[in-house]
């Protein structure tokens, strides 16, 4: 750095990064060997997964659902009906929210006689699914029937 074609000229050439234009020389390597030098593999064809043989047997069985119970949702109405459990149970999610709502709203805003009609309807489908084997009180929200 004795020449003036070198040395820093203002404090911008202090802080600049040389420009590297080749790439440093490389450490020398030790030689790995590769993997199928070192792993012995079976002579002839290696079987896969699909080659698996295909047993000729009947369909697998279908996923377990889990069955909803006539009794527990006529229970749930009998006794909790106003607050619409009893559809939840059934799947029938935005009605059983809805009896929810209107039993806690509805019932804070006409003084209770909202609730009460909430709770008379609840008790009225509780027994309806107590007592109907049939129809529409017979099955859930997938349609699928109901046990008991």
């Amino acid at each position: 750095m004795t020449d003036l074609i070198d040395s820093p000229s203002s404090i911008d050439d202090w802080f600049e990064r040389p420009v590297v234009t080749r790439m440093p020389p490389r450490p020398a390597t030790h030689e790995i060997p590769l993997l199928a030098a070192t792993v012995r593999y079976p002579l002839g064809r290696v079987p896969d997964v699909q080659d698996a043989p295909v047993r000729a047997t009947a369909a697998p069985p279908p996923p377990q659902t889990w069955i909803r119970s006539r009794v527990t949702a006529g229970l749930l109405g009998v006794f909790l009906g106003g607050l619409g459990l009893h559809r939840m149970y059934l799947g029938y999610w935005k009605r059983g929210l809805a009896m929810l709502a209107i039993f806690v709203v509805g019932g804070f805003m006409t003084f209770g006689l909202a609730a009460i009609i909430v709770c008379a309807v609840g008790f009225l489908e509780g027994l309806i699914y107590l007592s109907v084997r049939r129809g529409r009180f017979s099955r859930d929200a997938r349609g699928r029937p109901l046990r008991g």
